[in-house]
């Protein structure tokens, strides 16, 4: 048997997974080989990976005598790059990991391009050694059993063979092993150690402290003697696991190998522990669902269940539209077992009242409802009614009932893949409410998923997503990786709205006639609050009557030993609303007691009696937790603190309003309502309160000292200007979301607006702005005056949606600038510098199948990228290899030192 046979391509119609296993076999056949023609090799460790043997061969191929043998080894090692899977695109290289690392094979590999890809590495790495580079194959290579095997690993007392077919064989002859340790391997198992100390990890949350012996002894399996806790006291244990020739991890059972993952689900008892946490969850559920029967009691028997929609932003999928909660976490649990070598952290965010409460616990009760063995569950943690001042407590707290977990063995769960951590209102919760760091109370445990697993976050909106992504970015942890992917619950649209009511005999299209009711008919919340004001039948308005019911039913639980409510309606009105003002102010989602009973001070004008002390507690409305050993007051539904802040802004004097709308940055859903409830017979018009509060913003030395007043000004501007007629104009606004519409010239001065969508009819000025979307798919791109273009990240138009300045120039009929051709070159450069992915190209330079993370190549057209690469390649400052690819042919493009000169 010779190189030829070991390295000769499987027949075409093998399963993928053996056709991935003979491609690092090939790996590892070239990197021997490129060591055996070196009198004096570089270093390589037993047994090596994938990535290990491609750098290994990259490297070592520089020693080859002749460039034809080093231009056939490092296309070799670039085959691990090819992609095999192309929706989502993965290369050998991940598809490898992935199932390497538990997870299962993609169903749609192309098999045509992956036995290409091992057909042209045999036919390459049998010309290097038919070259005639090579001498003696020993001890790199040797017979076993009459067959030529490869070295696969070396620990000091033996060295293990793998033959191109069949069983690895140790050898332990003398002569082989002297000549192994000539060489200076880096010996032993690195992977097996790996392994071994993730086992030890995993056991800290099912073992007894300090009884965990491990013992590693290449190539014997791991061995761990150890004493499992349980209800009845520790229980011994004798374990072993073993790495396959694929580096599967594991678990040597009576029966034969099982995976890795089936060994922890074995010791955490998988059944009982997912029927425990089941009936832990549904006592979540039932309390939700109590909230709703308060609010609603006429509705909550009959109201059927109506997904929400979501969309799905992932780095490896795109963006997604339109996907409901079940098929969106389905996709999230999906990709649990994709070894990434990151953790991913899925945010998901809504309005208040959108439902994310209810959607993380219907995905988490249908995960530990299902019936596969391995499947993974998702472990509910809410900071909601906790006293908890960190995470890791929190999840203690969460677990203890089940009497099997605590937080090691949850977060080893999480790092198997055999669970989902679902943290509901991270942004909210004791220990890490600083806003403009939510990264730092998560820390602690990302560091312990050691770069594994999926986190889902809920927050009470963008803001802190977008924070969090910030800090993912400004602050790396130095052994920590981490991608983003957000899940947005959409807003309900009027489908959604006449599924609920159906059942209900209600008319839902009259909802469409009233502008203020149908702005807020969004969210799950609003469409419950509308069905039960239609059945009602009252005159009131539609606010009035959410909030009248509201406060009606906090009436009736407040009733003194007369037997008569202590507060009227009025009264407990204004208590509420003068809480949501020192909740907002705080900038925190709860108050403590004596903040409650401050509100009820300023609200009722007097001392309180005992008895109304001792009852303001028991407010159902604001209910109580205990944090930092005191009882702390939250709104029991945020729609509801929004409310009755809005109504606070309308009710106090006009300076006082001033002053609030400074202070606090009021969200959209409030400034809709404050637009709403203001006053018709007022002295002062919402108007006014615009733009008074418009001259504050424009006399602040600089934005950074008015940033709440920014929010609000541009959040309540938009509300009463942005749909109006004629001229009109802002300064220093923040908004999330502006809509301009009416007719007329529109001026915004040093705003910064995330998504800017503009009507037909309005003309649009920008000066000093930043425009992270602007939307003109309803209008033309004339509605732009002079430059504003230049301030907009990202163009939307009936046609396209483009971030380059110089499409934006062409989508808006523009003429197009001169171009300094320094500052061309400049731009390329950075781009090259600063691009994380591999620089593929054609012949011509293109990037080959439309690859759209290459898309600034044509940023100046591409003939001016062409002429850039010619140029650097003539400099000596970029070098192209050619890359093992099915198709045309491509090459990459890699900077020398001279690059930076």
């Amino acid at each position: 048997m010779t190189i030829a046979d070991l390295v000769v391509a499987p027949d075409p119609h093998v399963e993928p997974f053996r056709m991935l296993v003979h491609v690092e076999y090939q790996l590892r056949v070239l990197g021997l080989l490129c060591a055996a023609a070196d009198e004096k090799p570089s270093k390589f460790s037993t047994p090596g990976s994938l990535e290990k043997w491609a750098e290994y061969g990259k490297t070592q191929s520089e020693k080859l005598g002749c460039v034809a043998c080093r231009q056939d080894a490092l296309a070799v090692v670039s085959c691990i790059d090819t992609a095999v899977v192309h929706d989502p695109q993965l290369s050998i290289r991940l598809v490898r990991n992935q199932v390497c690392h538990g997870g299962p094979v993609p169903d749609n590999v192309d098999l045509e391009v992956l036995h290409r890809v091992v057909s042209d590495n045999a036919e390459r790495i049998t010309r290097i050694h038919g070259h005639g580079h090579v001498g003696e194959l020993q001890p790199f290579f040797r017979r076993v059993n009459g067959e030529l095997a490869a070295l696969h690993s070396y620990s000091g007392v033996v060295a293990r063979y793998w033959p191109r077919r069949g069983e690895a064989v140790d050898v332990t002859e003398r002569e082989t092993l002297e000549a192994l340790q000539k060489l200076g391997l880096q010996r032993g198992d690195q992977l097996l150690d790996d392994f071994a100390r993730d086992i030890e990890r995993d056991l800290k949350g099912f073992s007894e402290k300090g009884s965990v012996c491990t013992l590693v002894s290449p190539p014997e399996p791991i061995v761990v003697s150890w004493e499992r806790r349980t209800s009845d006291g520790a229980e011994r244990r004798v374990d072993r696991f073993e790495l396959t020739a694929d580096h599967a991890r594991t678990w040597l059972t009576d029966v034969g190998r099982k995976p890795y993952k089936a060994f922890l689900a074995d010791i955490c008892n998988w059944s009982l522990l997912k029927r425990r946490l089941l009936e832990e969850l549904e006592e979540q559920v039932a309390a939700e669902k109590e909230i709703s029967k308060e609010l609603f009691p006429n509705l909550w028997q009959h109201v059927p269940h109506v997904p929400t929609l979501v969309r799905l932003d992932d780095d490896y999928r795109g963006t997604v539209n339109d996907l409901t909660i079940t098929e969106a976490c389905a996709k999230v649990t999906d990709g649990v077992n994709a070894y990434r070598g990151s953790t991913n952290l899925i945010t998901l965010t809504g309005e208040a009242g959108s439902g994310k409460t209810h959607s993380l616990l219907q995905f988490a009760r249908d995960s530990l409802a299902t019936s596969g063995d391995l499947e993974p569950v998702a472990i509910y943690v809410s900071s909601s009614g906790s006293g908890a001042t960190s995470l890791e407590k929190l999840i203690n707290d969460r677990v203890a009932g089940t009497r099997i977990l605590d937080r090691e063995s949850v977060l080893a769960l999480c790092r198997s893949g055999l669970a989902i951590l679902v943290i509901d209102g991270f942004d909210e919760m004791l220990g890490f409410r600083t806003y403009d760091n939510p990264l730092s109370g998560l820390q602690p445990i990302l560091d312990k998923l050691r770069n594994r697993g999926a986190v889902i976050l809920s927050a009470r909106s963008s803001y802190s997503e977008a924070r969090l992504r910030n800090s993912l970015a400004e602050h790396p942890a130095k052994d920590s990786h981490h991608r983003l992917t957000t899940m947005e619950l959409l807003p309900w649209r009027t489908k959604q709205l006449q599924e609920l009511t159906a059942n209900l005999s209600i008319d839902a299209e009259s909802a469409q006639k009233d502008p203020e009711v149908r702005q807020l008919l969004t969210t799950p919340f609003f469409c419950l609050a509308y069905a039960a004001w239609k059945q009602s039948g009252e005159s009131t308005g539609f606010l009035r009557f959410v909030v009248d019911t509201y406060l009606q039913r906090e009436l009736s639980k407040l009733v003194g030993q007369q037997g008569v409510p202590i507060f009227d309606q009025a009264e407990l009105a204004e208590i509420f609303c003068e809480a949501a003002e020192l909740s907002a102010r705080k900038v925190t989602p709860e108050i403590s007691e004596d903040d409650l009973e401050l509100a009820a001070w300023h609200a009722l004008e007097r001392d309180l009696k005992q008895e109304e002390k001792r009852r303001l507690v028991a407010l159902c409305g604001m209910s109580a937790e205990w944090s930092d050993e005191e009882l702390s007051f939250r709104f029991t539904h945020l729609a509801i603190a929004e409310h009755f802040l809005a109504r606070q802004v309308t009710r106090v004097s006009f300076q006082q309003t001033l002053s609030l709308l400074c202070d606090v940055a009021v969200s959209a859903l409030c400034a809709q309502l404050i637009r709403s409830m203001w006053p018709q017979d007022r002295a002062e018009t919402i108007e006014r309160v615009v733009a008074e509060l418009q001259a504050r913003v424009a006399a602040a030395e600089s934005p950074a000292d008015c940033r709440p007043a920014m929010a609000s000004l541009g959040e309540l501007w938009g509300r009463v200007h942005g749909t109006a007629e004629g001229r009109r104009s802002a300064s220093r606004i923040v908004v999330d979301r502006l809509e301009l519409r009416g007719s007329g010239l529109v001026t915004l001065d040093q705003a910064e607006v995330r998504h800017l969508i503009v009507g037909p009819g309005v003309t649009l000025q920008l000066t000093s702005s930043q425009v992270d979307l602007l939307d003109l798919s309803e209008t033309s791109g004339e509605v732009l005056v002079g430059d504003s273009y230049k301030q907009v990240l990202e163009l939307f138009t009936q046609a396209e949606l483009t971030s380059s300045p110089r499409r934006m120039r062409e989508l808006l009929c523009l003429p197009e600038e001169p171009v300094d051709e320094s500052a061309i070159e400049a731009f390329f450069k950075d781009k090259i510098a600063n691009t994380r992915a591999s620089i593929v190209v054609n012949e011509r330079y293109s990037s080959p199948d439309e690859d759209v993370r290459m898309k600034w190549t044509r940023e100046y057209g591409i003939e001016r990228w062409r002429d850039y690469v010619k140029k650097m390649l003539k400099e000596g400052k970029l070098i192209e290899e050619p890359v093992n690819a099915a198709g045309p042919s491509k090459r990459r493009l890699r900077t020398t030192e001279m690059f930076d000169e």
